[in-house]
């Protein structure tokens, strides 16, 4: 059997900048492809995998482009660890990563050292039993692409992180919530919407009155990646 080659658009160091883990040094993996297409999406290069922006090597795909480089799990690990080697944790992103079956990146990240952070949107389950060890679900309800909530995957979040723009997005929430399992130790975050300022606001009054956290996208703060 061949093994799975993954579309990789980026890779690069970066400081976490969002949910439970801000602050925190990790190697964003960014995987190409996504179905979920929100509206407010900060890469919506990532979304399309026409093969006519599938280039070779990796290095020709790095940056904020709709390029995209295949490459086996054994290769990714490889090229994290040769340059990449500071960070403790591999922030596997995109896109959808949880389109492709994440078992085979896992174990050869781990092999080599790596911690395992995935963000998803709660539409896919290639990372199940993969063993991650952080699995932060932003669960992207009633988008455009028509992609459902997973059950299985909200209820293994360890982080529930939902970007909010309106009082009806934080309905939305408590609706998901009251209809699934999941978790008793799950954090649940609110991040507002692309910095905006009323959005901010409401996010600050509800994780203040429910105890809740809040992800403020801190490398945007800080005008970096």
């Amino acid at each position: 059997m061949k093994p799975i080659r993954y579309p990789v658009n980026d890779c690069y160091p970066c400081v976490q900048g969002e949910g439970m883990q801000t602050g925190v040094a990790m190697v964003l993996l960014r995987l190409q492809g996504c179905e979920v297409k929100c509206p407010y999406c900060d890469t919506r290069e990532t979304w399309s995998l026409d093969t006519v922006h599938q280039v070779a090597p990796l290095t020709a795909a790095l940056g904020a482009t709709p390029r995209y480089a295949c490459l086996t799990a054994e290769q990714i690990a490889g090229h994290i660890t040769a340059r990449h080697r500071g960070p403790a944790w591999v922030l596997v992103t995109g896109g959808e990563p949880a389109r492709y079956d994440l078992r085979p990146l896992a174990v050869q990240l781990r092999a080599r050292g790596f911690k395992i952070a995935l963000e998803t949107s709660g539409t896919a389950t290639g990372h199940l039993h993969a063993g991650l060890d952080w699995v932060c679900v932003s669960p992207k309800i009633d988008m455009p692409g028509g992609k459902a909530i997973n059950a299985e995957v909200l209820a293994g979040a360890d982080e529930i992180k939902h970007v909010v723009a309106t009082p009806r997005d934080i309905e939305a929430l408590d609706k998901l919530l009251a209809d699934h399992t999941v978790k008793k130790t799950v954090q649940i975050c609110l991040q507002p919407v692309s910095l905006n300022d009323a959005a901010t606001a409401l996010c600050l009054q509800t994780v203040i009155r429910r105890g809740w956290r809040l992800s403020v996208q801190l490398h945007k703060y800080l005008g970096s990646r």
